[in-house]
């Protein structure tokens, strides 16, 4: 079997789950590694506001190591070999899901238009304002998470999308990405 296993990586609002969805369309199976949080979360009765999500998945990597979400995903997909990885925040579960052949695209869009995004997206976790986005930004991104770094992870992928323009440039760019990636594997 000839996989094509995909992370994206990129800060909140930066486009990644449009990413996804584009490649589930592609016939690619996502595996969120914020699920696991959400599931914890959810068993847990927390809300699923950000800062809750954000410290349960610090406590969740503080206990099992900051690898855990990578590995519980690693194990769901092992079958598949067509998989886009999505919402990976720490340098060792990158470095984790490296080690099974992952290639890593990091998604980058300036941070008002990550702001604009999540506003007209409006999920629970997204009803903040900018202040407070540019405060969970940068816990996440700069390491001030214990478990995340996202701008480390970003500098460790393998491809970068600038997200700045339409869907459909976002879409030529993954396209681009994806046929580099076949070419790769025929020779």
């Amino acid at each position: 079997m000839v996989k094509t296993w995909l992370g994206v990586v990129g800060r909140n609002g930066s486009g990644k789950s449009t990413v996804c969805d584009y490649l589930s369309s592609q016939g690619f199976h996502v595996y969120s590694l914020s699920d696991i949080v959400r599931h914890h979360a959810q068993m847990d009765g927390l809300p699923m506001d950000r800062d809750t999500l954000t410290e349960l998945a610090n406590q969740l990597k503080d206990q099992h190591g900051k690898h855990y979400f990578a590995t519980c995903v690693l194990a769901n997909a092992a079958n598949s070999a067509m998989v886009v990885f999505d919402s990976i925040r720490h340098p060792l579960e990158l470095e984790t899901l490296r080690k099974s052949g992952v290639c890593f695209i990091g998604v980058h869009a300036p941070l008002i238009d990550c702001y604009e995004r999540i506003v007209q997206r409006a999920k629970g976790t997204d009803h903040v304002t900018f202040e407070e986005f540019k405060r969970q930004d940068d816990y996440e991104m700069n390491g001030k998470s214990s478990g995340q770094l996202i701008s480390e992870c970003l500098g460790m992928c393998d491809y970068s999308i600038e997200n700045s323009g339409d869907i459909q440039q976002l879409h030529r760019q993954v396209d681009h990405i994806v046929n580099q990636l076949k070419v790769a594997h025929a020779n």
